[in-house]
Formats: structure tokens, C-alpha cells, sequence
């Protein structure tokens, strides 16, 4: 050190950690990250990422501790092991942005598929229905077998509770392209737009929730039956609207989101 070298290099010539001239931590700060261990244990559940186990923990934490930093969080996760080992996989970029991004509730909703199946062999197909702007899942049904008839139930309790949108999105299967549903949507109001064929991130909103219904539920659970899983999914989309933070909208749930929503449109109108 007297001669002119870093401390990084006179560790380094003498073989030794430059870890060795930090200054030890506070007793209190370990305290505070066991107790952080612990919390984010309570709130650990399958596809949780420590982002969002951090906005789970924090509301409590800032109220007995402070602020919590986001990388302190990291740390701690990675000393407990929690993260999961990611897929690799191929992303195909195209610089194609999506078509008709939702810029307010209810104008553009999206419809996908996907696939599961029970303990006892019976075969699961769950649609999912979400408002692109909230977030929200509308409506997550699971059957044997669900076809265009099917679907248009579903959209139509959807849009009895919540009002038509402006726009229906979905790729180009079978149960979305029959003519019998367009006609009916055109009836309600609703537009249909299908996504390019071979373009999934045109339907990006349904994608994305596919994958953390895949990751958090049905990947994390054991279904009986058909009525065991219906059960299980009407509480998973129940807690994914009111209970999960969701990180495109500042790690608030979306039932709260659109209820701010709601409350901004009212005043603004009073």
C-alpha cells in the first residue's frame, strides 16, 4: 500500500481476499436478514422470482424495518438456494411490435389454450381470458374438451359482468376462427383480431400469463380430477387478481389497479 499499489492489487500479489478489508457487518444487520431469510420463506411458492417475493414482504418490511433494497434481497435468495435453474431456450426477435396495444380497460381482451391433466388420466384443456390493460384474468375455465360454443359461453359471461370490449385477440385455432363466434361478437360489439400465423408474441399478453399459470399452478399442483382442478384454478385466478403483485403495474395486484382505475375516472368526471 505504500508503495503506490490498490489495495485490489497488493491482495492480489499476496494471495490473498480483498473481502478480508471489509469491515465486518452489525450484528443487527444479520439479525435483519434472517429475519428476511424467514419471510421470504413464508411467501416462497413455485415460478416465484425474488422480485416478486420482495413486493410480497415489503409492505411489512418497510413498516417495521425501512426501506428494503432490491439487491439485498438478491443476496439473500441466492444464499438460500431459492432460484430455480432457467430454460434455455431461443427467443426470435423480429423488432414487430404488438398490433393494437390495449391503451385503456375493457378495449382489448386475448384468448389462449393450454393443456394439463389429472392423477385419474383425464385430460384437461383450460381457456384463459384476460383484459390486456388490468391484467386481470376474466375467466379461467377447465374441461374435457372445449370447442367454439364453449368459448362463446365464456366470453359471454365475460362480458355480462364486465361490459363487450372494443376487441376479442386470439390466434388462428379452430374454436376462435368459427363463423358462428364472429357473428355473435360482431352483434356485441367486438372486433376479432387473429394474430399472424407463427407469431405467438403477437399475443403476448396471453402468453406471458400461460407461462406463470404453467409455472405457479399447474406445474406446483396435483389435480384429482376434473372438479378437483377446477377448484384449484378458480383459486389461483382469484389470487392472481387480488392477492399476486404484478411488476407492469408497479407490484400492485390487478383487481387493485383497475379499482384505482375506477376511482381516478370518477373523480376526474365529478
Amino acid at each position: 500500500m505504500q508503495a503506490g499499489l490498490t489495495a485490489r492489487r497488493a491482495c492480489r500479489i499476496m494471495g490473498l481476499s480483498t473481502s478480508m478489508l471489509a469491515e465486518p457487518k452489525p450484528a443487527a444487520q444479520d439479525e435483519q436478514n434472517q429475519e428476511l431469510q424467514r419471510r421470504l420463506r413464508e411467501v416462497l411458492r413455485p415460478g416465484l422470482g425474488y422480485r416478486m417475493a420482495r413486493a410480497l414482504v415489503l409492505p411489512a418490511w418497510n413498516a417495521e424495518f425501512g426501506p428494503l433494497n432490491t439487491k439485498r434481497v438478491h443476496r439473500v435468495w441466492r444464499a438460500c438456494q431459492f432460484s430455480l435453474s432457467k430454460k434455455k431456450g431461443t427467443k426470435r426477435r423480429t423488432g414487430n411490435t404488438v398490433p393494437l396495444a390495449a391503451t385503456r380497460p375493457n378495449q382489448v381482451w386475448c384468448l389462449d389454450f393450454c393443456h394439463d391433466a389429472c392423477l385419474n388420466g383425464t385430460v384437461l384443456k383450460v381457456l384463459a381470458l384476460k383484459d390486456e390493460y388490468t391484467r386481470e384474468c376474466l375467466a379461467l375455465e377447465v374441461a374435457c374438451g372445449l370447442n367454439s360454443f364453449a368459448v362463446r359461453r365464456v366470453v359471454e359471461a365475460a362480458i355480462e359482468e364486465y361490459g363487450a370490449p372494443a376487441f376479442l385477440r386470439s390466434d388462428n385455432g379452430p374454436e376462435f376462427i368459427a363463423g358462428h363466434l364472429g357473428v355473435w361478437l360482431q352483434t356485441q360489439g367486438t372486433q376479432t383480431r387473429f394474430i399472424k400465423p407463427g407469431s405467438p408474441w403477437q399475443n403476448g399478453h396471453a402468453e406471458s400469463f400461460m407461462a406463470r399459470l404453467r409455472a405457479e399452478c399447474l406445474d406446483a399442483e396435483v389435480f384429482l380430477n376434473l372438479n378437483d382442478a377446477r377448484l384449484k384454478l378458480e383459486v389461483f385466478r382469484r389470487y392472481y387478481n387480488q392477492c399476486r403483485p404484478h411488476s407492469a403495474l408497479g407490484y400492485i395486484p390487478p383487481a387493485q389497479f383497475a379499482l384505482n382505475l375506477k376511482q381516478q375516472t370518477q373523480q376526474e368526471g365529478g
